[in-house]
Protein backbone atom coordinates (compact mmCIF):
# COMPACT_ATOMS: atom_id res chain seq x y z
CA UNK A 1 0.00 0.00 0.00
CA UNK A 2 1.24 3.50 -0.49
CA UNK A 3 0.16 5.91 1.98
CA UNK A 4 0.10 9.98 1.77
CA UNK A 5 0.16 10.99 5.30
CA UNK A 6 -0.86 14.71 5.76
CA UNK A 7 -2.32 14.38 9.27
CA UNK A 8 -1.60 15.72 11.89
CA UNK A 9 -1.66 12.98 14.45
CA UNK A 10 -1.14 8.83 12.76
CA UNK A 11 -0.85 5.62 15.03
CA UNK A 12 -0.84 2.42 13.14
CA UNK A 13 -0.72 -0.90 14.79
CA UNK A 14 0.24 -3.53 12.43
CA UNK A 15 1.27 -7.28 12.85
CA UNK A 16 2.43 -9.38 9.83
CA UNK A 17 3.16 -12.95 9.01
CA UNK A 18 6.59 -14.09 8.06
CA UNK A 19 6.15 -14.34 4.50
CA UNK A 20 8.18 -12.28 1.97
CA UNK A 21 6.33 -9.05 1.22
CA UNK A 22 6.32 -5.52 1.41
CA UNK A 23 3.05 -4.73 4.11
CA UNK A 24 4.12 -1.13 4.89
CA UNK A 25 5.00 1.70 1.99
CA UNK A 26 4.05 5.05 3.31
CA UNK A 27 5.02 8.28 1.74
CA UNK A 28 4.96 11.08 4.17
CA UNK A 29 4.60 14.83 4.82
CA UNK A 30 3.27 16.00 7.98
CA UNK A 31 3.29 19.52 9.62
CA UNK A 32 3.83 19.68 13.10
CA UNK A 33 2.14 16.48 14.22
CA UNK A 34 3.48 13.10 15.44
CA UNK A 35 3.68 9.68 13.66
CA UNK A 36 3.86 6.59 15.76
CA UNK A 37 4.02 3.15 13.87
CA UNK A 38 4.89 -0.41 15.32
CA UNK A 39 5.30 -3.29 13.49
CA UNK A 40 5.41 -6.94 14.72
CA UNK A 41 7.11 -9.65 12.65
CA UNK A 42 4.77 -13.22 13.43
CA UNK A 43 6.41 -16.25 12.95
CA UNK A 44 4.04 -18.90 11.08
CA UNK A 45 6.27 -21.48 10.56
CA UNK A 46 6.02 -24.70 13.00
CA UNK A 47 9.19 -23.27 14.70
CA UNK A 48 7.66 -21.02 16.79
CA UNK A 49 4.35 -20.43 15.71
CA UNK A 50 2.59 -17.20 16.71
CA UNK A 51 5.36 -15.80 18.18
CA UNK A 52 7.11 -12.10 17.74
CA UNK A 53 10.54 -12.44 16.33
CA UNK A 54 11.18 -8.69 15.75
CA UNK A 55 9.32 -5.56 16.55
CA UNK A 56 10.13 -2.12 14.74
CA UNK A 57 8.59 0.93 16.29
CA UNK A 58 9.18 4.76 14.71
CA UNK A 59 8.03 7.68 16.35
CA UNK A 60 8.63 11.03 14.71
CA UNK A 61 7.15 14.35 16.09
CA UNK A 62 7.77 18.06 14.43
CA UNK A 63 7.75 19.08 10.48
CA UNK A 64 8.99 16.67 8.34
CA UNK A 65 8.63 14.44 5.10
CA UNK A 66 10.07 10.87 3.89
CA UNK A 67 9.40 7.35 3.69
CA UNK A 68 9.23 4.48 5.72
CA UNK A 69 8.35 1.15 4.19
CA UNK A 70 8.71 -2.38 6.03
CA UNK A 71 9.04 -6.02 4.61
CA UNK A 72 8.55 -9.31 6.25
CA UNK A 73 10.83 -12.32 6.47
CA UNK A 74 11.30 -15.99 7.66
CA UNK A 75 10.59 -16.57 11.12
CA UNK A 76 9.19 -13.11 12.30
CA UNK A 77 12.26 -10.79 10.72
CA UNK A 78 11.30 -7.79 9.11
CA UNK A 79 13.35 -5.49 6.60
CA UNK A 80 12.76 -2.20 7.91
CA UNK A 81 13.54 1.15 5.96
CA UNK A 82 13.98 4.91 7.23
CA UNK A 83 14.16 8.24 5.66
CA UNK A 84 12.93 11.05 6.95
CA UNK A 85 14.22 14.85 6.54
CA UNK A 86 13.10 17.85 8.72
CA UNK A 87 11.05 20.85 6.79
CA UNK A 88 11.73 23.19 9.87
CA UNK A 89 12.11 21.33 13.08
CA UNK A 90 11.44 17.45 13.81
CA UNK A 91 12.88 14.31 16.00
CA UNK A 92 13.01 10.65 14.82
CA UNK A 93 13.25 7.73 16.78
CA UNK A 94 13.62 4.26 15.89
CA UNK A 95 14.03 1.36 17.94
CA UNK A 96 14.28 -2.42 17.25
CA UNK A 97 13.95 -5.46 19.36
CA UNK A 98 15.07 -9.00 18.05
CA UNK A 99 14.20 -12.47 19.94
CA UNK A 100 16.69 -15.04 18.39
CA UNK A 101 15.07 -17.93 19.82
CA UNK A 102 12.23 -17.13 17.20
CA UNK A 103 14.33 -15.61 14.40
CA UNK A 104 16.77 -18.58 14.48
CA UNK A 105 14.41 -21.24 14.25
CA UNK A 106 15.81 -24.00 16.18
CA UNK A 107 18.73 -21.86 17.88
CA UNK A 108 17.87 -21.50 21.27
CA UNK A 109 20.50 -19.07 23.38
CA UNK A 110 17.68 -17.15 25.04
CA UNK A 111 19.04 -14.11 23.30
CA UNK A 112 17.18 -10.61 23.15
CA UNK A 113 18.17 -7.53 21.06
CA UNK A 114 17.74 -3.52 21.19
CA UNK A 115 18.65 -0.95 18.88
CA UNK A 116 17.88 2.53 19.84
CA UNK A 117 18.71 5.76 17.37
CA UNK A 118 17.85 9.19 17.36
CA UNK A 119 18.27 12.11 15.51
CA UNK A 120 16.39 15.60 16.48
CA UNK A 121 16.42 19.28 15.56
CA UNK A 122 15.95 22.15 12.60
CA UNK A 123 18.39 19.97 10.09
CA UNK A 124 17.25 15.97 11.52
CA UNK A 125 17.36 13.24 9.19
CA UNK A 126 17.46 9.65 9.60
CA UNK A 127 18.20 7.75 6.95
CA UNK A 128 18.32 3.70 8.33
CA UNK A 129 17.52 0.27 7.21
CA UNK A 130 16.81 -2.60 10.20
CA UNK A 131 17.43 -5.89 8.73
CA UNK A 132 16.75 -9.15 10.52
CA UNK A 133 17.59 -12.69 10.10
CA UNK A 134 18.34 -15.39 11.56
CA UNK A 135 21.41 -15.11 13.55
CA UNK A 136 22.32 -11.18 13.36
CA UNK A 137 20.45 -8.13 12.93
CA UNK A 138 22.20 -4.99 11.52
CA UNK A 139 21.28 -1.27 11.09
CA UNK A 140 22.92 -0.01 7.80
CA UNK A 141 23.01 3.17 6.12
CA UNK A 142 20.40 3.99 3.39
CA UNK A 143 21.05 4.50 1.03
CA UNK A 144 24.76 4.01 1.73
CA UNK A 145 25.46 7.63 0.56
CA UNK A 146 23.34 9.82 3.12
CA UNK A 147 24.16 10.21 6.47
CA UNK A 148 22.85 7.06 8.60
CA UNK A 149 21.61 10.24 11.33
CA UNK A 150 22.33 14.19 10.95
CA UNK A 151 20.68 16.79 13.30
CA UNK A 152 21.31 18.91 16.78
CA UNK A 153 21.32 15.76 18.34
CA UNK A 154 22.25 12.57 17.28
CA UNK A 155 22.05 8.81 19.62
CA UNK A 156 22.61 4.78 18.73
CA UNK A 157 22.52 2.50 20.95
CA UNK A 158 22.83 -1.32 20.87
CA UNK A 159 22.03 -3.76 24.05
CA UNK A 160 21.58 -7.68 23.88
CA UNK A 161 20.69 -9.88 26.93
CA UNK A 162 20.87 -13.61 27.69
CA UNK A 163 18.26 -15.57 29.84
CA UNK A 164 17.19 -11.77 31.55
CA UNK A 165 20.66 -10.76 32.28
CA UNK A 166 22.54 -7.54 30.15
CA UNK A 167 25.25 -8.49 28.33
CA UNK A 168 26.24 -5.51 25.93
CA UNK A 169 25.52 -2.13 26.01
CA UNK A 170 26.91 0.18 23.70
CA UNK A 171 26.06 4.05 23.33
CA UNK A 172 27.15 7.14 21.37
CA UNK A 173 25.56 10.34 21.32
CA UNK A 174 26.16 13.92 19.96
CA UNK A 175 24.80 17.11 21.16
CA UNK A 176 25.67 20.44 19.72
CA UNK A 177 24.17 23.97 18.83
CA UNK A 178 25.02 23.28 15.44
CA UNK A 179 25.05 20.09 13.22
CA UNK A 180 26.26 16.35 13.91
CA UNK A 181 26.48 14.09 11.51
CA UNK A 182 27.15 10.05 11.50
CA UNK A 183 28.05 7.97 8.68
CA UNK A 184 29.82 4.68 7.70
CA UNK A 185 32.52 3.64 4.92
CA UNK A 186 30.85 0.36 4.58
CA UNK A 187 26.78 0.30 4.44
CA UNK A 188 25.95 -1.65 7.80
CA UNK A 189 26.55 -0.42 11.17
CA UNK A 190 26.01 -1.19 14.97
CA UNK A 191 24.77 -5.16 14.88
CA UNK A 192 23.25 -7.95 17.69
CA UNK A 193 23.74 -11.30 17.42
CA UNK A 194 22.58 -14.79 18.88
CA UNK A 195 24.97 -15.26 20.88
CA UNK A 196 24.53 -11.97 22.65
CA UNK A 197 27.42 -9.78 20.94
CA UNK A 198 27.01 -6.22 19.63
CA UNK A 199 29.27 -4.39 17.65
CA UNK A 200 29.16 -0.86 15.77
CA UNK A 201 31.30 -2.43 13.00
CA UNK A 202 29.33 -5.02 11.05
CA UNK A 203 30.80 -5.73 7.85
CA UNK A 204 34.14 -3.94 8.43
CA UNK A 205 35.10 -0.55 7.67
CA UNK A 206 35.14 3.10 9.86
CA UNK A 207 32.56 4.88 11.59
CA UNK A 208 32.52 8.60 11.56
CA UNK A 209 30.83 11.13 13.62
CA UNK A 210 31.34 15.20 13.23
CA UNK A 211 30.06 17.83 14.59
CA UNK A 212 29.99 21.78 13.98
CA UNK A 213 29.52 24.26 16.98
CA UNK A 214 29.70 23.80 20.55
CA UNK A 215 28.68 20.73 22.26
CA UNK A 216 29.09 17.43 23.96
CA UNK A 217 30.15 14.48 22.88
CA UNK A 218 29.62 10.89 25.25
CA UNK A 219 30.43 7.38 24.75
CA UNK A 220 29.66 4.69 26.85
CA UNK A 221 30.36 0.37 26.52
CA UNK A 222 30.09 -2.14 28.36
CA UNK A 223 30.44 -6.19 28.09
CA UNK A 224 29.92 -8.89 30.15
CA UNK A 225 32.97 -11.21 29.27
CA UNK A 226 34.84 -8.31 27.22
CA UNK A 227 34.53 -5.33 25.73
CA UNK A 228 36.43 -3.57 22.83
CA UNK A 229 36.31 0.15 22.96
CA UNK A 230 38.02 2.19 20.60
CA UNK A 231 41.05 -0.04 19.96
CA UNK A 232 41.22 -0.71 24.02
CA UNK A 233 40.52 -4.46 25.42
CA UNK A 234 38.91 -4.95 28.83
CA UNK A 235 38.13 -8.15 30.57
CA UNK A 236 34.88 -9.27 31.65
CA UNK A 237 32.24 -7.07 33.41
CA UNK A 238 34.19 -3.94 32.49
CA UNK A 239 32.66 -0.51 31.20
CA UNK A 240 34.39 2.23 29.27
CA UNK A 241 33.17 5.70 29.05
CA UNK A 242 34.45 8.76 26.96
CA UNK A 243 32.95 12.05 27.23
CA UNK A 244 34.18 15.61 26.34
CA UNK A 245 32.71 19.11 25.75
CA UNK A 246 33.60 20.67 22.72
CA UNK A 247 33.50 24.06 20.83
CA UNK A 248 34.40 24.93 17.10
CA UNK A 249 33.45 21.44 16.10
CA UNK A 250 34.84 17.62 16.29
CA UNK A 251 35.41 14.87 14.24
CA UNK A 252 36.54 10.97 14.35
CA UNK A 253 36.08 7.56 14.15
CA UNK A 254 35.19 5.38 16.75
CA UNK A 255 34.57 1.32 17.18
CA UNK A 256 33.31 -0.90 19.99
CA UNK A 257 32.18 -4.55 20.24
CA UNK A 258 31.02 -6.40 23.17
CA UNK A 259 29.93 -9.81 24.22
Amino acid sequence: MKILVSILTALILLSVPAIAATIVDMDIDINNGKLDLTVYGIDTSTWHNGQTGETNELQATGDFKGTYKVNSGNYGALQSYVNLASDTSAEFIMEDWQDFNVMSANHNYNTNGYFYSRSAGNNAEMNIKSIGSMYVWSEATNPYWENSLKGNEIEKNAQTTQNGELITDLYMGVFTDGTAEMYNSNIWGWTNGEHATSSTNYGGGTRTVQATGNGVFVEYGYGKNSLTFNGFTFGGGSSATFSSPFAGGMSGTYSMSAN
